[in-house]
């Protein structure tokens, strides 16, 4: 009993030393010195929501490519040539130019076959073949089949998987109810729900990305938060008991009572922490999920062309 009470009493100790330092350190310092985390978060939903949300969402819808014929009227826009012949040996061209530039490797068959790797390749694949489909729109059939067997290489390996922490979001739902009850519907409420959507869909990885990943760590680092929160659950639902000279035991109620406000105490004070770092958290995924992949607006296909074949 002595010694998880000792324990319960320690943690409560860890918990309350950072906020009495800062409270005395508030009254001893005249001066007003940089909130840091005040800064980290605040930057976090500045450059996450406002800048790099619309470059995630941009990215997301325009990833995946359509096979021949599913494009819409509207972005076809076929460059002139005088008979299919010239388009059909462009084309031609073109993927010989994307075959070139994946990784080579062999299939369990035997065969020599290309992938996607990085994210220079996913890009230039899709911006390859969408350029085939909208601007040449070849007839040849051998040629048609190539596109299609590409298509599928670029739609299985720049596929995206969630490999973010589910307890993040809980966390940061959790603090946006929060803010909802004691502040009701304020422009800061919508402004962190937004950086909730970021972090999610910046948590998106590429197939490529999470297979390096999985060599590299055995698991796409995920499982970090879930272990520190299922640790805390472990501790808080340990049982307590008070053994007696005479073999008797009795459950300390009062020990287990003690020790489950203070896991619920660390738990509520993580979930605080990660609840305001969602829109953080979702710049650093940018930079490990999109930085090599996403996509810019306003950049057509023509211009992507003349900067890799006419230069």
């Amino acid at each position: 009993m002595r010694k998880h009470l000792s324990l319960t009493i320690t943690l409560l100790i860890l918990v309350a030393i950072p906020i009495l330092a800062q409270s005395e350190a508030e009254v001893i310092t005249p001066e007003k010195n940089i909130e840091w985390f005040q800064v980290i978060v605040t930057v976090g939903y500045l450059l996450g929501v406002f800048l790099l949300l619309p470059l995630v969402i941009y990215s997301n819808l325009k990833e995946k490519i359509a096979a021949p014929g599913d494009k819409d009227q509207k972005d076809i826009k076929p460059v002139e040539y005088v008979n299919k012949n010239d388009r059909n040996q462009e084309a031609s061209m073109i993927l010989d130019h994307l075959i070139e530039n994946l990784t080579p490797f062999v299939s369990e068959d035997g065969e020599n076959q290309v992938t996607i790797n990085k994210g220079k390749q996913a890009r230039l694949v899709k911006n390859g073949l969408e350029y085939i489909n909208t601007r040449l729109q070849p007839n040849d059939s051998e040629i048609i089949e190539r596109i299609e067997e590409l298509t599928l290489v670029y739609n299985e390996r720049a596929k995206r998987a969630f490999t973010g922490s589910k307890w993040i979001i809980i966390c940061s739902a959790g603090i946006g109810v929060l803010f909802a009850v004691t502040g009701g519907i304020t422009t800061f409420l919508f402004l962190h729900l937004l950086g909730l959507l970021f972090y999610i869909l910046s948590s998106r990885t590429p197939i490529y990305v999470l297979e390096k990943r999985m060599d590299l760590f055995g698991s796409w680092g995920g499982g970090m938060v879930s272990a520190i929160f299922e640790g805390l659950f472990v501790g808080a639902a340990t049982k307590h008991y008070n053994v007696y000279s005479d073999g008797r035991r009795e459950r300390d109620h009062s020990s287990e009572f003690l020790g489950g406000m203070a896991y619920f105490l660390i738990g509520f004070v993580i979930a605080m922490f990660l609840g305001v770092l969602a829109a953080v958290l979702g710049v650093v995924n940018f930079f490990l999920n999109y930085s090599t992949s996403y996509h810019m607006p306003f950049k057509s296909l023509d211009s992507w062309y003349t900067k890799e074949f006419d230069n």
